[in-house]
């Protein structure tokens, strides 16, 4: 008999089960990845019960998909279940055969899973990791843990799955029911649950066929990092480009400038991180979000005059490999050989924001042609030394009017102006900038009557100097601050002011 030349090393359960529980998951990326199951079996109702209970509290999702048979159910407890080099349907969101367990372990010790096809009977299968490592064996259960029954009888009236959280060290860990604080951190948790999956998953909540899911019994709305607004502006047509049978359409974008958002709109732009952390790109692979704003290392860094960009980048599950999808699905790195395009097109998006943040979303009013530019008041300029500093706009018609007296006026009001600009402070003004990145008021924004002054004053000038009333608005309506102020310019036409 021929001597064996290898050993059978089969993993040590108890220390792979713990192992398992060290991907880095958080408990929302966690249940993003079980959602992707759900979806995945043509769900269309997906519901998420919380229940604080202490250290007994539970998570639950109840979904009415497929089901599973008792095969495909064991099958899909088994840890490394498929792999990831076989090719998948182009809606299957899942990638590695982790997911369910790896997710499920990274926040509780046991896990179980209840499922029904439609004229089968009900099946349950459950992971006690306390077990496994009591027994050094993978026992899969055929009980549900006590938290989960009600969720058999659920089950048992329809079709569908179940996943149940129990033994939740991670989400919850070892405390009172009455704990407060511990409550408060479960219940905050569960609203950054919420914003995820809203902004995971807000394709599938919207438009023909559109999904339903739910925490608690309230709707999950969807967040779309674009923010559907007229103002929001897409760089031409999208992208196309082909890579290894497949095509990666990139579609760059930018956001609407705060003043021409409403409050409700400009907080809800920000999404979850704040509109600056919000920028960059968007990788969505099968309509699931998997990054979601990150330069990539093509576009720099997160400047707060480009928080405007967005950049929406699409594939199929075909290109997982080349673009390192993570476990997790939270993670991605394009291809070295669409580097140099993601780059060109990152660019041109930071280039574009750029310009409409400096001139705080400017739309061009009538009568203006691409040839005259925005007259600000400050403009930037280079010293001998070669560093950028700041002067105030002479040729601006506000200041253009105090400089146009007699020569001892001139004077005092050019000292008045370099005496400003000496002593401007700029260091202090870009810590508050960075203080408050997203809440920047635009100038008189808290003061229309003050706004409206100023301009009864401009217009009045620019008059008495013979320019016609007309001609007079035009050029106001490029000149900061009223360029801010549309609106109140074309009153100003229409001589309801």
């Amino acid at each position: 008999m021929e001597a064996q030349d290898w050993d059978d090393a089969a993993p040590r359960a108890k220390a792979l089960v713990e192992s398992l529980r060290s991907f880095g998951y958080s408990p929302e990326t966690a249940i993003a990845d079980l959602l992707d199951n759900s979806l995945s079996a043509r769900a269309l109702d997906i519901a998420l019960d919380f229940v604080w209970e202490g250290s007994d509290s539970y998570m639950a999702i109840v979904d009415d998909g497929n089901g599973m048979t008792v095969a495909d159910l064991v099958e899909a407890m088994r840890p490394g279940s498929v792999s990831p080099l076989i090719t998948r349907k182009a809606s299957d969101l899942g990638r590695f055969g982790l997911g369910l367990k790896t997710a499920s372990f990274s926040q509780a010790r046991e896990l179980t899973v209840i499922t029904r096809t439609p004229g089968e009977e009900t099946q349950v299968r459950r992971w006690d990791l306390d077990l496994v490592g009591a027994t050094g064996q993978w026992r899969l259960l055929r009980t549900p843990a006590p938290q989960a029954e009600p969720y058999v009888r659920r089950i048992s009236s329809s079709s569908g799955t179940a996943v149940v959280w129990t033994k939740c060290d991670r989400l919850v860990g070892d405390v009172a029911k009455d704990a407060e604080r511990a409550a408060d951190r479960f219940f905050k948790t569960v609203a950054q649950v919420e914003a995820h999956l809203g902004m995971t998953f807000h394709r599938f909540l919207v438009g023909r066929g559109a999904r339903r899911i739910s925490i608690n019994g309230n709707q999950v709305e969807p967040w779309d990092p674009i923010l559907t607004h007229k103002a929001t502006h897409a760089l031409g047509p999208p992208d196309k480009i082909p890579f290894m049978g497949s095509t990666i359409k990139v579609q760059p974008y930018v956001l609407p400038h705060r003043s021409k958002l409403s409050e409700a709109q400009q907080k809800l732009g920000g999404g979850i991180r704040g509109w600056t952390a919000q920028q960059g790109f968007y990788v969505y692979r099968n309509d699931r979000l998997v990054v979601a704003g990150d330069w990539l290392g093509v576009g720099g860094a997160k400047d707060e005059h480009t928080k405007l960009a967005r950049v929406i980048v699409d594939f199929d599950s075909a290109l997982d490999l080349a673009w390192q999808i993570d476990v997790k699905k939270s993670t991605a790195r394009p291809p070295g050989t669409v580097l140099d395009d993601l780059r060109r097109i990152a660019a041109a998006t930071r280039r574009a924001a750029e310009g409409v943040y400096r001139h705080r979303g400017h739309i061009v009013p009538r009568g203006k042609s691409k040839e005259r530019p925005l007259v600000t008041a400050w403009q930037e300029y280079k010293d001998r030394s070669g560093e950028v500093r700041l002067r105030l706009n002479r040729d601006h018609p506000i200041i253009g009017d105090a400089l146009n007296g007699p020569a001892a006026q001139k004077r005092a009001v050019d000292r008045i102006l370099k005496f400003v600009e000496e002593t401007l402070p700029t260091t202090l003004i870009g810590i508050r900038l960075a203080e408050s990145l997203d809440t920047s008021a635009t100038p008189y924004e808290t003061r229309p009557d003050e706004l409206v002054k100023l301009l009864e004053y401009a217009l009045d000038t620019m008059t008495s100097a013979g320019l016609s009333r007309a001609k007079a608005l035009d050029d106001l309506a490029i000149i900061e601050p009223f360029s801010n102020y549309p609106a109140i310019i074309e009153s100003f036409r229409d001589g309801a002011i």
